[in-house]
């Protein structure tokens, strides 16, 4: 279970990935095509000092032509689909959590196999489910 947690987390995280690389793009194009700052803050949800950050950043674009609605529109889609992505992203996390939190608490993994099916380093794991265990051979002070 914790190794299908892992990999629909890293699924979604590709996707997020590509999904900001769109918006950011789509933002972009709008700024080039005369769209004020503040319009496409509200519409990407983002603040307008990030919006001219990503303004900035693409120096090579030419005006498209589309109008102002048919940004607006995309860029509110992108949005939208980006927030469902991390509520998706959180609730598998929060499973993960569950899962690695119980099978530590019932002594059936030990921090390593968590770790090894999760994909996250042994602190971590310990970190994520509230149990620091002293190394092996180290006296507590």
């Amino acid at each position: 279970m914790l190794r299908e947690d892992r990999q629909r987390i890293s699924f979604n995280a590709s996707s997020m990935r590509a999904l900001s690389v769109r918006l950011n793009q789509q933002i972009a194009q709008a700024l080039c095509d005369g769209m004020r700052i503040t319009g496409l803050a509200e519409a990407s949800e983002l603040s307008r000092w990030t919006i001219r950050t990503i303004g900035l950043s693409s120096e090579d674009l030419l005006p498209s032509g589309l109008p102002a609605g048919q940004h607006l529109a995309v860029i509110s889609q992108l949005t939208s689909e980006l927030a469902e992505l991390e509520e998706s992203k959180a609730i598998l996390e929060e499973s993960r959590l569950t899962l690695m939190a119980a099978a530590r608490r019932l002594g059936v993994m030990d921090d390593y196999e968590l770790a090894a099916l999760s994909g996250l380093q042994r602190d971590t794991v310990q970190k994520m489910t509230g149990c620091r265990r002293p190394e092996t051979g180290v006296l507590p002070a």
